[in-house]
C-alpha cells in the first residue's frame, strides 16, 4: 500500500485540528448564549468604522469583557509576557447578536462562528457623527457610541501605512526578536522610529495651518486582530494618529495555517481602502523587510494615476535593496513616485517636496529625528 505523500499527511494534520477546533468553537457558542444571564459581559471590539460615499463601513469582534491593568515601563518581562497571553487567549463570543445605529434605523447582524461581523449602513441611515454599539441578546452587556472616522471636508490624500519595522521596530526579518519584542514588551516599552509620530500627524493634519485636512490613515498589517487594543495603546501612548486598521485572522482553517498570505492580505485591504476614497490620491509606506515593495508597486499598476508616492523604510541593508531594482523599475513613466528612506527626516523631505506637507512640519520631524535615542536594536536592522 502506498506511502501517503507528505501534502496528503499535512492535510489530514490539518483536518483533524480544523475539527477539533470547531468542537471548540460549538462549546463557545454555547457559552455566546448564556453569557448575558450569568452576568458575563460582552463587548464589541471595533477595528474600523469609517465613512464613505456610501454610508458606513464596521468591522468588529464579539468578545468576552476583560479589564486590563495600564503597563509600567518597569514591567518584568514575565509580566507583559502573562499580559499578552491573556490578550491572546480572549474569549470570543460567535454567533452574538451585533446591533448598530447611526442616528437612523437600526442594523442588525450575527457575528460570524470566529465571532467577526461586518455591516455596512446606507448612506440614507447615516444622520449622526457617532456609532451606537449594542449587544440587545446579552442582560449584562451596556452599549456605547465611539466616533465615526469621516475624512475631512479639505482632505487631499489618503495614506496607507504598513505598521510592523514601518511604524514599530519590530525586527520582522528576524523571527527570534520579533517574538521577543513582541512577547516580552508592553505598550511603553515598544518602540516607534523617531519621528514617525511627527510625520503621521503632519499628513493627517495637511498644509494649510488653520485647516485641519483630517486626512485618513489606515494601518494595513499582517499581526493578528488579538493585538488591536495593544496597537491602539501603544499609538496613543506615543501620539500617533489612530486610523482604520486592517488586520488578520490567525488560525487553522482547510485552506490555511495560521494566516492568510502577507501579500493577498495587503492586497485586499488596499482594494477596499480605495472603494472607500476613490477619488483621492494615495501615499503608500511600507518596509522591505516584508512584500510590501512588490504589493505596492503590483497596487500601483493595477490604477493607474491613483498611488502618488510609494515609500519603503530601508530596514535591510543595500544589498537587499538592489533585489528589488527590476520591480521598481516597472514604474517608470508610470505616475508613481517610489523611495527608499532610512529614517523619517528623508520620508519628510520627499513629502515636503512634493506638496504633502510643509517646510515647518519636516522641520518638525527633523528635529525629532535628531534629538529622540536610537531605537533599542536599530543597528540590528540592517544585519
Amino acid at each position: 500500500m502506498p506511502r501517503p505523500t507528505r501534502s496528503k499527511r499535512l492535510y489530514w494534520l490539518r483536518l483533524c485540528i480544523v475539527q477539533i477546533g470547531r468542537a471548540y468553537d460549538a462549546f463557545h457558542r454555547f457559552l455566546a448564549r448564556i453569557t448575558g444571564r450569568w452576568g458575563m459581559p460582552m463587548s464589541a471590539d471595533i477595528y474600523h468604522a469609517v465613512q464613505h460615499s456610501e454610508g458606513v463601513s464596521v468591522k468588529g469582534r464579539v468578545l468576552l469583557s476583560k479589564k486590563w491593568r495600564h503597563p509600567r515601563v518597569k514591567d518584568h518581562p514575565i509580566v507583559n509576557l502573562l499580559q499578552m497571553i491573556r490578550r491572546w487567549t480572549t474569549p470570543e463570543r460567535p454567533f452574538s447578536l451585533v446591533r448598530l445605529s447611526v442616528g437612523g434605523a437600526t442594523v442588525e447582524q450575527r457575528a460570524d462562528r470566529q465571532a467577526y461581523f461586518k455591516i455596512d449602513i446606507p448612506a440614507s441611515e447615516v444622520k449622526s457623527k457617532e456609532l451606537l454599539i449594542e449587544l440587545p441578546e446579552s442582560k449584562v452587556s451596556s452599549s456605547r457610541t465611539m466616533k465615526i472616522r469621516r475624512s475631512g471636508s479639505e482632505a487631499r490624500c489618503v495614506i496607507i501605512s504598513d505598521i510592523d519595522d514601518t511604524v514599530l521596530v519590530t525586527h520582522v526579518a528576524r523571527t527570534l526578536r520579533m517574538v521577543a519584542t513582541t512577547l516580552f514588551g508592553n505598550a511603553l516599552t515598544r518602540q516607534l522610529f523617531p519621528g514617525t509620530a511627527e510625520l503621521y500627524r503632519a499628513l493627517r493634519h495637511g498644509t494649510t495651518p488653520n485647516i485641519r485636512e483630517r486626512n485618513p490613515i489606515i494601518y494595513v498589517t499582517s499581526s493578528p486582530f488579538n493585538l488591536h487594543a495593544l496597537l491602539k495603546l501603544i499609538f496613543k501612548e506615543n501620539g500617533l494618529p489612530d486610523g482604520a486598521y486592517f488586520m488578520t485572522d490567525w488560525g487553522i482553517d482547510i485552506d490555511k495555517w495560521f494566516k492568510i498570505g502577507h501579500a493577498e492580505h495587503k492586497l485586499q485591504s488596499i482594494e477596499q481602502a480605495f472603494k472607500w476614497h476613490p477619488r483621492k490620491p494615495v501615499i503608500l509606506v511600507g518596509d522591505s523587510s516584508q512584500h510590501d515593495t512588490d504589493v505596492y508597486v503590483e497596487t500601483a499598476l493595477a490604477h493607474p494615476g491613483k498611488v502618488d508616492q510609494i515609500l519603503i523604510r530601508d530596514v535591510t541593508g543595500p544589498d537587499h535593496i538592489e533585489q528589488f531594482q527590476d520591480k521598481v523599475d516597472e514604474l517608470h513613466n508610470s505616475g508613481t513616485e517610489f523611495a527608499f528612506f532610512r529614517d523619517s527626516s528623508e520620508a519628510a523631505e520627499i513629502l515636503e517636496a512634493k506638496g504633502w506637507i510643509t517646510k515647518e512640519q519636516l522641520a518638525e520631524v527633523v528635529k525629532a529625528v535628531k534629538e529622540s535615542p536610537k531605537p533599542l536594536g536599530a543597528d540590528l536592522l540592517h544585519h
